[in-house]
């Protein structure tokens, strides 16, 4: 059994590891494992944080865990365009041989109500919170869920980018 160390104790995104290793590699079983971890980005990335982010929380996981055969890590972030507020989040994988793969999630505008409580120091999921009238969504449904009613929620939005990374770090040969 191959251990996957998760950059993050939110089962939504234990669930993204779990399902990506187990879709991209069916053949084989991995132990899945979260851990705390340190991104080095404001709680509330805005931009390249967010993919800075992502890679710190795998550079800080692979020093806490170096026995592991595969590490993951997985940040959310706010961008800013033409006035408006998007999310899109970045994953990032790295095997035991330090081949690294990266990938992102599509982005989605924000509503603008969100987009203000953000501007007035508010975190994504405390702002859906107090628009959608929810508690803790971040570690469920996530705004997509919201967004869409129900029909992609956070770890089926994080899941075709970690599927992504997957298939990269498994054909590894074909960016080398």
């Amino acid at each position: 059994m191959k251990k996957v160390i998760v950059a993050s104790t939110n089962p939504v995104k234990i669930k993204v590891a779990q399902r990506a290793f187990a879709a991209v590699f069916p053949d084989e079983e991995f132990d899945v494992i979260g851990l705390k971890s340190d991104s080095g980005v404001p709680d509330q990335p805005m931009g390249e944080e967010t993919r800075q982010g992502a890679r710190n929380r795998l550079s800080f996981i692979r020093q806490a865990y170096p026995e592991a055969d595969f590490w993951m890590s997985q940040e959310g972030g706010l961008y800013r365009e033409e006035g408006r507020m998007f999310n899109r989040a970045w994953i990032s994988v790295c095997d035991k041989d330090g081949f690294v793969a990266e990938s992102s999630t599509s982005q989605f505008t924000l509503p603008l109500a969100i987009a203000a409580y953000i501007e007035e120091g508010m975190e994504l999921g405390d702002a859906d919170d107090r628009f959608f009238g929810t508690s803790n969504s971040k570690q469920s449904t996530g705004h997509i869920g919201m967004l869409t009613e129900g029909l992609i929620d956070r770890a089926d939005y994080y899941l075709q980018a970690a599927i992504i990374v997957l298939s990269e770090l498994k054909h590894q040969d074909w960016y080398k």
